[in-house]
């Protein structure tokens, strides 16, 4: 048997991100039916953090309440043991990422553009969806799904536009400066995100601008060597049009996107169905079924290296699912290890042990195995036996050996790296002892463990330094600016 999740039978993972595992499951039911499903797992080391599991129960708990076409539905919201997770659809497509890298067809262009733009209506219309929710008494709950990129926006086979990772999505009045709030891919930021300001649903239509634009030209806008180069591109330079990237878009739907992306939200769409009006009035949007034709046409090859990789999941087989430890924490895995090594002979008798705590939790095909001697080994190191004296020979000289007054003294163990994860409302660069190691947010950030200090600056200059100590093996607790 796969290891499960809840009700799910876990066949192999998909992608790893900054909060969640992604795998491909089954949903097992009677008389041999079954359906393939995708679910999103909470890391285990963010399990610990009572802010990041709030945000993930926060996005399922948000998207269950939104129902439209364009909004890639949540199945479950589920806990088993330590493990959070949601039970997704399985989706046919690809992202629309793919399409964006697809190259200028000359001959095609007029149908590349009207399919872009069938793109953005579709997508206006999801996001339209979840701006207008309102909560149990009837007032909007200001939703703005803040993540609106290439990545997040799935185009089936079916034609159909599909909105994901509402994972940083903000509702009127949540706290702006926790963990994890000020998020997003810099290339697809608002300005006011950028500077860390308050945001409306006119942050989303800013980032479908940019995702128009992109789609239009088949150019990426904000594309920078940094993050910092994009936010500040983002706020100072000069923003492209369209029409003079490439002179086949046509002017209308250049000046379209243009307002999109006018810097002040003022100067925007409103909301993202008078974008999408404004697109269908510049250029006939391409239906559902010439979206899916040429999804089907011009990503054959791409379709076709997912369908097999995931075929290649579907028919893998666990090695084994008896001693799989349900990945909480690194101590329990360690202690799992030396059970291993003390009891090596007594594999039957660590299996039932471990049977009392529950059903075993996900893990990949890859690491399914069970903990096998060598792993306790190198965990617990064995003593090799004492060697024997070497034996005289006749025509050898004495050799005297001295014998030790006092035992060796054990060695020191070695300290294992530990790590921090590092936020700052709005964002900033950030130095560790010295070194430069990136834009927040930084998470899971690999230290030695010990004392370090780290230095934060914001866009506009301002700056400040925190101390953090990092303990050995584990993480120390998470950093958060606030301005």
């Amino acid at each position: 048997m796969p290891a499960r999740l809840g009700r799910y039978e876990l066949i192999g993972k998909l992608a790893t991100g900054g909060m969640a595992e992604i795998y491909l499951a089954r949903l097992p039911g009677e008389a041999g039916f079954e359906k393939v499903v995708v679910v999103k797992r909470l890391l285990p080391e963010l399990v610990a953090s009572p802010t990041y599991v709030e945000m993930f129960l926060a996005e399922g708990k948000l998207v269950a309440r939104l129902d439209h076409p364009n909004i890639c539905e949540v199945h479950e919201l589920g806990r088993d043991g330590a493990d959070y997770f949601l039970a997704m659809p399985y989706l046919d497509g690809v992202p629309v990422g793919t399409l964006i890298a697809q190259p200028r067809d000359g001959a095609a262009r007029e149908r590349q553009l009207r399919v872009a733009c069938g793109v953005i209506a579709q997508a206006c219309a999801g996001l339209h969806h979840a701006h207008e929710l309102r909560g149990g008494d009837g007032a909007p709950l200001g939703l703005v799904h803040r993540d609106v990129s290439p990545s997040n926006l799935f185009v089936t086979t079916s034609g159909v536009v599909k909105v994901l990772d509402f994972g940083i999505a903000k509702v009127r009045g949540t706290a702006e400066t926790e963990l994890g709030t000020v998020k997003g891919k810099s290339q697809y930021m608002a300005p006011e995100q950028v500077l860390g300001e308050p945001v409306d649903r006119r942050c989303d239509v800013f980032a479908l601008g940019i995702v128009l634009f992109e789609l239009a030209t088949h150019q990426r806008l904000f594309k920078r060597d940094s993050e910092y180069l994009a936010a500040k591109a983002i706020l100072e330079e000069p923003i492209a049009r369209a029409d003079a990237v490439d002179p086949a878009v046509p002017r209308a739907l250049a000046d379209v996107i243009a307002k999109a992306l006018a810097r002040s939200r003022d100067d925007r769409y409103a909301d993202a169905r008078g974008l999408a009006a404004a697109v269908a009035d510049a250029v006939a949007p391409a239906d559902a079924a010439a979206i899916a034709a040429a999804v089907t046409e011009d990503c054959r090859d791409e379709l076709s290296a997912e369908r097999t990789r995931q075929a290649r999941v579907l028919a893998s087989a666990p090695v084994t699912t008896t001693t799989v430890a349900r990945p909480v924490a690194r101590a329990r895995r360690w202690w799992l290890a030396v059970g291993a090594a003390v009891a090596v002979a007594a594999t039957v008798a660590v299996a039932a042990s471990r049977s009392g705590s529950g059903p075993p939790a996900a893990v990949t095909i890859a690491d399914a195995a069970a903990v096998t001697v060598a792993d306790a080994a190198a965990v617990v190191p064995m003593s090799p036996p004492d060697a024997a004296p070497p034996t005289p020979q006749p025509d050898a000289a004495p050799v005297a050996v001295p014998l030790p007054t006092h035992p060796p003294p054990h060695p020191h163990p070695t300290p294992l790296p530990g790590e921090v994860s590092i936020d700052s409302q709005p964002y900033a660069t950030v130095s560790i002892d010295g070194r430069r190691a990136g834009i927040t947010p930084l998470l899971h950030t690999k230290l030695p463990a010990g004392h370090h200090r780290i230095h934060l600056t914001l866009i506009d200059g301002r700056s400040r330094d925190v101390d953090v100590d990092v303990p050995s093996g584990r993480a120390a607790p998470p950093v958060t600016a606030r301005w």
